[in-house]
């Protein structure tokens, strides 16, 4: 289990996870960029999975197993077994709908579902009676993270989801160290349902002994209309961030980031980056995936990397 994982963030300073800061937040790349089209975009779109990349993590969400009493591929909380993040000020509460997990107010607002091949995580009121088992927290939702089963030094990361659209609902697919601590960090996607134009792709690190933050904000169609695909291609010398297909994003590898990433997806509500609810937020509010998948590239490069 990480220890020290979740920590009050510093005054005056605000993180994806929330965890401690040190020092003053340095933000190298921040702006609106629209997706390219015409041929260009054909130009320099690279094969996506990356050819002779084998796939090392394929979930397609035929099933999700909540049966099971112990471990399967999926846990459903941060790996110290918080369920929110308190340093974000966040309203939800993240549901283990494993047999026995949760108190039955709560066990009944399980946010998993699946439905011809599409997980659904769904994130709805607490009612007032039951929050005394959510930690008075007044959502619950859902988080899936393989932190036990799957962790990767290196690879191409796919999603292909919708997300939810409204006020303080936070979708996010992201990368931490298994080893735990923070940064470093890879968002492969975050959206703010009431703006659901801007995809913002981020990467964190530590890599000049405090935290350094990179950003792209990227303008899009409404991705609360349709499915569309996310991905991050992670090497030894560069992160690269697409968006259907398209790269939108790219920067050097940092020192920190060459190490074990393991994957989160969760629906977030409510905090100091989305803002809280408000009358026009419809719930249940669904984050609708189709399939996460993780492609490793081939055997030598990743000895190579391992040697370096």
């Amino acid at each position: 289990m990480i220890t020290d994982l979740i920590r009050p963030r510093a005054s005056g300073a605000s993180t994806r996870a929330g965890w401690v800061i040190l020092g003053l937040v340095a933000i190298t790349a921040l702006g609106a960029w629209t997706i390219p089209s015409g041929p260009w975009a054909a130009e320099s779109a690279a094969p996506l999975p990356p050819s002779g990349w084998r796939l090392a993590f394929d979930e397609t969400f035929d099933k999700l197993d909540t049966a099971q009493a112990d471990q399967g591929r999926w846990d459903y909380a941060y790996p110290d077994g918080s369920r929110t993040n308190r340093g974000n000020q966040e309203m939800e509460y993240y549901v283990d709908p494993r047999p026995g997990r949760e108190a039955p107010g709560l066990a009944a607002l399980s946010p998993f579902s699946v439905s011809d091949g599409i997980l659904t995580i769904r994130a709805r009121p607490v009612p007032r009676a039951d929050r005394h088992a959510s930690s008075g927290l007044a959502y619950a939702s859902g988080m899936l993270t393989t932190y036990r089963s799957f962790s990767f030094l290196y690879g191409y990361v796919e999603m292909r989801a919708r997300v939810p659209k409204g006020r303080g609902l936070w979708p996010a697919l992201w990368l931490l160290p298994r080893a735990g601590g923070w940064p470093p960090e890879i968002d492969v996607m975050e959206v703010y349902g009431d703006r659901t134009s801007t995809l913002d792709v981020t990467l964190h690190t530590g890599d000049i002994g405090r935290h350094r933050q990179s950003q792209r904000k990227i303008d899009v169609s409404d991705l609360s209309a349709g499915f569309h695909v996310y991905a991050v291609k992670w090497t030894m010398e560069e992160i690269t961030w697409y968006f259907d297909g398209a790269p939108v994003f790219t920067e050097k590898t940092p020192s920190d980031l060459h190490q074990p990433m393991f994957l989160l997806v969760n629906l977030a509500v409510g905090g100091t980056w989305t803002g809280t609810p408000d009358a026009a937020t419809r719930f249940p509010a669904d984050f609708e995936i189709d399939r996460i998948q993780v492609f490793l590239p081939d055997a030598a490069s990743q000895k190579r990397a391992l040697r370096d």
